[in-house]
């Protein structure tokens, strides 16, 4: 570490600049857990953070002092710590205060109740034929759903920079639909079966489409009291959400298009905004791609690492029970033999190592996939922008314009579900992994019942986190939003040509 180095409360300052041979404190993944906790915006979690990481600082001082001539700079950089985290403990302390009943916060304006925005739209007819699609349903042109909002509450959002909370409604609403679709495609699939009953599928759909829309419709309120126990000066805010159903003919989902005209000279701008937002996706989406790779990577050497130790248990008590001719092996015995065992003792530190680095590759996935869900909604507000400008225009070559935004626009739409899917993936596993530090932890305590384990628990657990479906982090879904946001860039360059052509 350089001389009279200021620290820094992120993981990567720590990781850096370090002494090399200093032994592992902890206090990088505290680091971690508190930036994560600030970039989701949720302070009591980052105050809470920040004290597991004076834990950890006071740990590693503890360390250097046993060699203290050797990590002097190192001492002297984390002597320096306790200070800056007072002062971003007292920062964030008055930042919840002020957000508290009676904190002092400034009261926002009095709510002026906006016009409906469509946050969210599907296409069910569509979705269900993805899944089913008989000759007799062909012609069905089914339903088109959307989530309103009221905008004045997406102004507070964004005021707030809370991009997080309307992209949660749009995954719970997407949530919702599946199972909506994954219903109504059973209930075709089964007059389909019977080979009757075509007449009331209509009726039947409508139900499901019911049962949706009474759940869809609880979403946004659900979200905004999350909001609003963070941010109580919005507490006497309103929210107007509504679920509308259009029957007949569908237009392209999420385009919400109108025929207009061409771009007039002050399009080109916008059409540039709109490349260089789709840009800012895709370098995202390829940091969070790069990071799934290396997490699959991890998850399948932790795989491997956690298979050696299961091969162990059974050759090591194979062994026993051979040698004492018994069904049996006592817990100390067999704890004792294992301890002893060389390739049990070297996969066990692994196993906790691998551990330790997927926490951090997931959590540097949850932080970059919320700043790619942001610029994604920013990258939309462009192109709604650039699409209100058409319409105060008047050209022939209207057209043109429209089929590439349409084109565009789907293409987003693609590249932001995927993204989510992934997003989600990463949530799933968050959720699955401690289940392995729990199995890890027991494998070390020193009266492990290793039979309980690797005949009961061990399967469970190891399927649940890393060998199931739905297990891990999901490098397919990473490459497929990889893909949709290439395939967008693209559209998005062709759609500026055009416009510049038709300028110039």
């Amino acid at each position: 570490m350089k001389k009279g180095a200021t620290p820094e409360l992120n993981q990567k300052w720590w990781s850096k600049n370090k002494a090399k041979t200093l032994k592992k404190t902890g206090l990088g993944d505290a680091l971690k857990s508190y930036e994560v906790a600030i970039d989701l915006m949720d302070d009591p979690r980052a105050l809470k953070s920040l004290s597991d990481v004076k834990k950890k600082v006071a740990g590693a001082f503890g360390l250097c002092k046993k060699k203290e001539k050797f990590y002097s700079d190192t001492i002297a950089a984390l002597k320096k710590y306790p200070g800056i985290i007072q002062k971003e403990e007292t920062r964030l302390a008055k930042k919840i205060k002020e957000l508290t009943k009676g904190g002092g916060a400034a009261a926002p304006p009095k709510q002026k109740v906006g016009k409906d925005v469509v946050i969210w739209k599907r296409d069910i007819a569509s979705e269900v034929k993805k899944i089913f699609s008989p000759d007799w349903l062909k012609d069905w042109k089914g339903t088109i759903v959307q989530l309103k909002l009221n905008d004045d509450i997406l102004d507070v959002l964004e005021k707030e920079e809370d991009y997080a909370t309307p992209a949660f409604m749009v995954e719970d609403a997407q949530d919702a639909c599946k199972k909506t679709v994954t219903a109504i495609a059973k209930i075709a699939a089964n007059i389909h079966k019977k080979g009757s009953g075509h007449d009331t599928f209509p009726k039947l759909a409508k139900q499901e489409i019911k049962s949706l829309e009474a759940e869809i419709k609880k979403i946004p309120q659900a979200r905004w009291n999350k909001f609003v126990a963070r941010k109580k000066q919005y507490k006497d805010y309103k929210i107007k959400s509504g679920f509308d159903v259009a029957l007949g003919t569908l237009g392209t989902i999420g385009s919400g298009l109108a025929i207009a005209a061409a771009v007039p000279t002050g399009g080109a701008t916008l059409a540039l905004g709109i490349v260089g937002g789709i840009r800012s996706v895709t370098a995202l989406t390829q940091t969070c791609y790069d990071l799934a790779i290396e997490a699959e990577k991890v998850e399948k050497g932790l795989k491997k690492d956690l298979e050696d130790l299961k091969k162990s248990y059974l050759k090591v008590d194979g062994e026993a029970k051979k040698s004492a001719g018994a069904k049996e092996v006592a817990k100390s015995t067999m704890s004792s033999l294992l301890n002893a065992y060389p390739p049990f003792v070297a996969s066990l530190p692994k196993c906790d190592k691998n551990y330790t680095l997927w926490d951090n590759k997931a959590a540097g996935l949850e932080v970059n996939g919320r700043k790619l869900t942001k610029a994604f909604i920013q990258l939309f507000k462009k192109v709604d922008a650039f699409e209100k400008e058409m319409k105060t225009a008047k050209s022939k070559e209207a057209g043109k314009l429209l089929d590439k935004v349409k084109k565009l626009r789907v293409q987003l739409t693609k590249s932001f579900d995927k993204a989510a899917t992934m997003n989600g993936r990463v949530k799933t596993a968050d959720k699955n992994m401690p289940a392995i530090k729990k199995l890890l932890d027991a494998l070390k305590d020193k009266n492990a019942d290793y039979a309980k384990i690797f005949d009961k628990v061990f399967p469970v657990v190891v399927n649940l986190a890393l060998a199931g479906a739905n297990a891990g982090i999901g490098f397919t879904d990473a490459k497929t939003a990889m893909d949709t946001a290439s395939t967008a860039l693209g559209l998005g360059n062709d759609l500026l040509s055009e416009v510049k052509s038709q300028i110039e």
